[in-house]
């Protein structure tokens, strides 16, 4: 009888896993872009990140301690017009104690450590005559030092989107329009060393 409880309430705990990993997650980011002058060049977008709460960040990060940036380089425009696309480019998200985000110096987003690094697979931007236009892409998640925070699966088909907006008040000098968007998985994140059958059986010894 204890045995046959025991592997009830084993079951019962598996099954509830994937309930307690329902909500949303995302990682949330501002930033500003230098567009490319025409076909053939590349987009660059500098970001500052943000704690998402009350929605939850797809790995842990530690936003009392350490400043977040996400960065976009190397997409290079293939088509201009209202509709812009782009080809290649990478998404980097580096953790930096040491240094504050400055845009009048650019290194500044990225001498932290790379914990994530993406790879677009597609990105777009429509660009109305008239205010803000927006951003979309995918990406998948291929280095970094956290990657291995994330099961294989979860590192792909990430979605990419943004506002943008060349006429914000918050354009800084230099640069060609602001960008307010996020980057989120496909589904729902959950720590695969937490929901182990190992350290599931643990909880009844």
């Amino acid at each position: 009888m204890k045995t046959m409880m025991k592997g009830l309430l084993i079951v019962l705990v598996v099954a509830a896993l994937p309930l307690g990993a329902s909500a949303q997650q995302l990682f949330d980011f501002n930033g500003q872009a230098l567009l490319p002058a025409g076909v053939g060049g590349q987009l660059t977008m500098y970001s500052v990140m943000f704690d998402p709460a009350p929605i939850d960040s797809p790995i842990p990060l530690d936003f009392a301690n350490y400043e977040f940036t996400l960065v976009l380089e190397g997409a290079t425009l293939t088509v201009d017009g209202i509709s812009r696309i782009f080809a290649g480019g990478t998404v980097t998200i580096y953790q930096d104690a040491a240094t504050s985000a400055d845009y009048a110096n650019p290194a500044t987003f990225t001498d932290g450590t790379a914990i994530l690094v993406g790879n677009l697979t597609s990105l777009s931007q429509f660009v109305p005559p008239v205010g803000p236009g927006s951003a979309s892409g995918h990406l998948d998640w291929v280095g970094g030092t956290r990657l291995t925070d994330m099961a294989p699966d979860d590192q792909l088909n990430w979605t990419f989107v943004s506002g943008t907006n060349a006429n914000s008040g918050t354009l800084e000098p230099g640069y060609d329009e602001v960008w307010d968007g996020k980057t989120e998985p496909p589904s729902t994140i959950v720590d695969t060393e937490a929901a182990s059958m190992s350290k599931v059986k643990a909880l009844f010894k």
